[in-house]
């Protein structure tokens, strides 16, 4: 399933709201950030529309959030902006303006709050991404590296600003009514989450359904993400970031799985994809129906009907000379089933 990049942490508990639900422009944007800096370094590129505009409008702002990252001997970006926003209450601000403004003494305070060991479970992996919180963050107390930052986001959001304005901002509005409709009639966080997105995989499933019996769930519907959002807790609150176009993203990925599985079936028979390859072994030698059905050891019927399922699924062409009829490999139509297959299969 085609998704954008997905972020899932925990840190240790404290008090926080009940459940909510709203749009937030300081989410989107540190989820943006996240978004584009981890997809620049995945082959497969960007799953959505904003990505390529802003990377050509100001091509030098992911190098400087790389400078920054590698200046502190960080890999690439991490949790700590969604933490300092989520803990101290940004997140249903109206526009990041304060939260950037804020952000050195956000992470002085995050410091002084402590340091955190692992978690109640007691997860060896918990405390190490504690700690590696706290570098992050610790790496933002450096003179003048929170306002470094703080600049970057305001470049990024200076691209972002006016679609959100135009059209996010109205989107997270109505997808926001209809998760608190969905909320109140069926009294479950995740029946009133999109069906198809990855919050119900029960990895992150359970932490929501412990927290909302809780009253503890802090809903962001994203404009800015497409199948990916976030899942975190914060200080004994989960928060949920999701896509708003989810549930499009699941139907495109069902429709492009289902041809592709349709392409896929021509070679699941034994006899049929040994006489692919004896097309594509002897393709000098030009090979008839009956040629392949003497090598395979079958009657020319049976090799009929698989050549037939072959050219149907694009993956071999006839030529027809007389009354014989060649058959031959279209090397680029299995180079892109391959491709698909991997792409589908292999992110």
């Amino acid at each position: 399933m085609d998704s954008d990049t997905i972020l899932s942490f925990q840190t240790p508990s404290r008090e926080g709201p009940r459940v909510s639900c709203g749009p937030s422009p300081v989410m989107e944007l540190v989820y943006a950030h996240y978004y584009l800096l981890k997809r620049l370094r995945h082959p497969r590129g960007f799953e959505v529309a904003w990505a390529t505009p802003v990377l050509a409008a100001d091509p030098e702002l992911c190098p400087e959030f790389e400078a920054y990252w590698s200046d502190h001997g960080l890999e690439g970006p991490g949790p700590e902006l969604f933490v300092l926003a989520a803990r101290y209450g940004f997140v249903f601000d109206g526009d990041p303006e304060r939260f950037l403004s804020e952000l050195e003494n956000l992470a002085a305070r995050y410091a002084r709050d402590g340091a955190h060991g692992p978690l109640s479970d007691g997860a060896e992996d918990h405390a190490e991404q504690a700690a590696e919180l706290q570098r992050r963050v610790e790496a933002l107390l450096s003179p003048g590296e929170a306002k470094r930052v703080a600049a970057l986001l305001e470049r990024l959001w200076g691209h972002l600003r006016p679609g959100w304005e135009e059209q996010g901002r109205a989107a997270v509005a109505d997808a926001t009514a209809a998760f608190d409709a969905a909320f109140r009639e069926s009294g479950s966080v995740l029946d009133a989450l999109p069906a198809h997105h990855f919050t119900r995989f029960e990895h992150l499933a359970q932490p929501i359904r412990e927290a909302a019996e809780r009253g503890r769930v802090t809903v962001v519907p994203l404009w800015l993400a497409s199948g990916g959002g976030f899942g975190f807790q914060v200080d004994d609150q989960q928060y949920v970031g999701y896509g708003l176009q989810s549930e499009d993203v699941f139907e495109r990925t069902s429709e492009r799985v289902g041809g592709l599985a349709r392409r896929v079936k021509a070679l699941s028979d034994p006899s049929r994809l040994l006489a692919l390859t004896l097309v594509s072994t002897f393709a000098g030698m030009r090979p008839t129906v009956g040629d392949l059905a003497e090598h395979i050891g079958v009657s020319q019927p049976t090799v009929s009907g698989h050549l037939r399922l072959l050219r149907d699924a694009g993956l071999v062409a006839v030529e027809k000379r007389g009354n014989k009829a060649y058959y031959r490999l279209e090397q680029e139509a299995v180079r892109q089933l391959l491709q698909d297959l991997e792409e589908t299969l292999l992110r």
